[in-house]
């Protein structure tokens, strides 16, 4: 190991591209690892998680209120519950908070044992007029067990505390109230979504004989809709499998294709240090040949030998995995700012698992890096190797192939981080095809009369106007389903709005039938031409009875984007113009002027002047804007971590070719100066040095560009609103990186030419 020390400060550039590369890339790997392991922990959380079962839609893990009822005699069921979720803001101590809150039956905590009391017990939801809190929201808000709240005017009592729902599948909700209490709200067999029924089965229960079995009840209760429509089938998820499944609202959601992403970055940054490692020890190995040989006379068998070599890689991965743990908590704040699941942060752990995992990955690493040297360093005999034989054997086929493995790496990975910056700028610039500057959103909860409300936001002096509607472009919450011209199911993402809503969100009209102001409905273009209509037919059919009496199609406005988000698929828009006291929900857009600060503190003291007079469950608010660039966020955020790691790759992979270039140049001296002798100049060796090289950078580059090509595809196909045109992404890509390669070898090159040739070659 002395030996081995002594080497290594005698080639510190070697030394410190190695050491730098292998440490930060374990720091990532180390930081992807743990996140992904804590993912999937997630999944895991349940200990009777293969024994939960969750009916629902295609495109929504839930069905009515009524299914969980009439399942109950299948003998495969021990245990079933229903969970309902429905916006309640409590009043406590007078004053109204907000609530995460569900409706669950005693049972859901018999199905999710995993949630723990910390005083009381499931029971106490027998009473429907008990309620159980979280331990946090009882803390936020001076509540014990015993004490009174108020719910839509009605008052309950605080059961039980619940420790808070961390890392769970479950959302974390602060307040649980017996499902019961929404029994009379949705008609049993209606109101699709409304309720998510748990279903924890007898052990050894076959799941196909469950799922036949849940079916056939849905062909029951469910004759008209089940086989068509938005309930084309029976979607049967476990409890381990829901955290990965595309959900919103009751179960959290974990993003199985970022991890995937983030672990295939991770890959290619180990894989690159990896490279450098074997590289450069590769390079080196023909320094440390006489040294090898020298303990092979002395008596050394190569066996020792390979296993001194890779004893020697361990301890040197031992020594960068520590630092790389080190750096990987200096990351994890900074990476966990651009996670969008904060509640499942990344974190180091030390605990057995992850500490004997620590040590596996360092032997492996270790192994890998150190192996491929030792089987180089055994293949020359002793004595050619002190007569000189080594050097003039190993004509640097290994090390080319290793160039050309780098810059084909660097190629694809520059290539593939322009893509997702230009991309981000693309979605970033998105049209919108409607006005959405300046406007304010709000949804209250209010049973009673809200005329009042509109009153007080349309006198306050930053309004403009104030327009009644469902929702707007980025917040629309209603489904339409109907049928299309040839009589195919359709689902509509569904606005109902008033005159004034219509008019100051300026949509970008297209065609314009004349139809009634009120009663009537706007397609988007890309709705419009899925419906089978045209200029001459454009009969509203079937939808009529859906909108209630919009009974005329009023014309055709430009799709406005109804996934903000810009990754997926694009829903189809419609618009309801109906008169305000006709739409039921008190939903409310808002143009303001002047300062927005200002001017949202106005609207909000209203709503509060109004709640104090009038019973509501709260409100949800948002500037649109705002809230479209809020849902492109976690998007964005994934992208910037993939860019973060793609970089660290590069840098790695760059890192590498300066220390192989400045080898290559080192390796050429000899040949500089022999030719040199006949007649060669400095001119003429550095352009023969750095043609040889470039054309290896050429051979990478027709390797890199078609992966790099198709990698960019596969990347952009999930992006609605995407780049185009992108080839020139590619001659940036192979620019950049010849210019680099140029340039890391071309002053070794100048170094090698100058070197006088009687120098040179007594070194041989």
């Amino acid at each position: 190991m002395k030996s081995y020390l002594k080497f290594l400060s005698r080639n510190k550039l070697y030394t410190a591209i190695e050491a730098v590369g292998l440490a930060v890339s374990l720091a990532f790997v180390i930081i992807i690892g743990s996140y992904t392991w804590q993912q999937y922990a997630v999944t895991r959380e349940n200990p009777d998680g293969e024994r939960v079962y969750v009916p629902g839609l295609p495109s929504f893990p839930s069905l009515t209120y009524g299914f969980p009822d009439v399942i109950t005699d299948i003998p495969e069921i021990e245990a079933v519950s229903r969970m309902c979720v429905v916006v309640n803001h409590p009043k406590i101590h007078g004053e109204q908070v907000k609530a995460h809150s569900a409706g669950v039956e005693p049972a859901f905590f018999e199905i999710c044992p995993q949630f723990r009391f910390v005083e009381g017990n499931a029971d106490v939801l027998s009473a429907i007029s008990s309620v159980i809190l979280s331990e946090s929201f009882a803390k936020k808000n001076n509540l014990v067990v015993g004490n009174d709240i108020e719910i839509n005017g009605n008052s309950y009592v605080v059961g039980a505390i619940l420790e808070d729902l961390k890392g769970t599948v479950i959302e974390p909700y602060d307040l649980f109230l017996n499902a019961a209490i929404y029994k009379d709200y949705w008609q049993p067999f209606d109101n699709y979504g409304s309720t998510v029924t748990l279903i924890k089965v007898h052990p050894g229960t076959d799941r196909n004989v469950l799922y036949d079995k849940l079916e056939a009840v849905c062909k029951e209760v469910y004759p008209n809709i089940y086989g068509r429509s938005f309930f084309e089938q029976l979607v049967l998820s476990r409890y381990d499998e829901l955290f990965f499944k595309e959900t919103n609202g009751v179960f959290r959601h974990g993003d199985k294709d970022t991890l995937r992403i983030l672990m295939l970055v991770g890959l290619l940054l180990l894989i690159s240090a990896i490279l450098n490692y074997i590289n450069l020890s590769v390079a080196l190995t023909g320094k440390r040949a006489k040294e090898m040989a020298v303990r092979q006379l002395s008596g050394a068998s190569k066996i020792s030998i390979t296993g001194k070599y890779i004893v020697e890689s361990i301890a040197f991965t031992a020594v960068c995995f520590a630092a790389g743990l080190l750096l990987a908590e200096a990351f994890c704040p900074a990476m966990n700012r651009l996670l969008n699941d904060p509640d499942i942060p990344i974190r180091v752990v030390w605990s057995p698992g992850y500490v004997m995992a620590y040590i596996v990955i360092i032997l492996l690493v270790g192994a890998l890096c150190g192996i491929f040297p030792a089987m180089m360093a055994s293949r020359y005999k002793p004595v050619e190797v002190m007569k000189g034989g080594y050097r003039r054997k190993s004509k640097m086929v290994f090390s080319k192939v290793f160039i050309v493995l780098q810059n084909a790496l660097a190629v694809i990975l520059i290539a593939l981080a322009i893509t997702m910056e230009a991309q981000m700028r693309k979605t970033q610039t998105r049209p919108m095809h409607c006005d959405i500057a300046d406007k304010f959103f709000m949804l209250s909860y209010s049973y009673d009369d809200v005329t009042p409300l509109r009153d007080m936001l349309e006198a306050l002096p930053c309004v403009k106007r104030v327009g009644k509607c469902t929702g707007v472009p980025g917040m629309i919450t209603m489904g339409q389903y109907s049928t299309t011209r040839d009589g195919q199911d359709i689902l509509f993402k569904h606005l109902r709005m008033d005159s004034t809503a219509f008019a100051m969100l300026r949509f970008e009209i297209l065609e314009d039938y004349g139809a009634p102001l009120y009663n009537s409905v706007w397609f988007s273009d890309e709705s419009f031409a899925a419906c089978g209509f045209d200029e001459d037919y454009h009969d509203v059919g079937d939808l009529a009875r859906r909108t209630k009496g919009c009974e005329q199609t009023a014309g055709v406005f430009k799709a406005f984007p109804t996934n903000p988000a810009n990754i997926g698929s694009e829903d189809y828009a419609i618009i309801s113009l109906m008169k305000p006291e006709d739409i039921m929900a008190n939903g409310w857009v808002i143009e303001t002027t002047g300062d927005r600060k200002e001017a949202e503190k106005q609207i909000l003291n209203a709503y509060d002047t109004f709640v104090k007079e009038h019973e509501d469950s709260g409100n949800n608010h948002f500037w649109v804007d705002e809230n479209i660039a809020e849902a492109w966020k976690p998007a964005r955020n994934n992208m910037r971590l993939v860019e973060i790691f793609m970089l660290l790759s590069i840098i790695i992979a760059l890192l590498g070719l300066v220390a192989m270039s400045t080898y290559y140049a080192d390796e050429k001296s000899r040949d500089i100066a022999v030719r040199k002798v006949f007649g060669g100049t400095v001119d003429s060796e550095t352009r023969r040095t750095i043609r040889e090289y470039m054309a290896l950078v050429g051979i990478a580059c027709v390797i890199g560009i078609p992966i790099a090509v198709y990698a960019a595809q596969e990347y952009l196909k999930d992006f609605i609103y995407r780049l185009e045109g992108y080839w020139w992404i590619f001659v940036l890509a192979v620019l950049l990186t010849g210019l680099i390669a140029f340039v890391s070898v071309i002053w070794q090159t100048l170094k090698a030419a100058k070197t006088n040739p009687a120098v040179e070659l007594k070194k041989e």
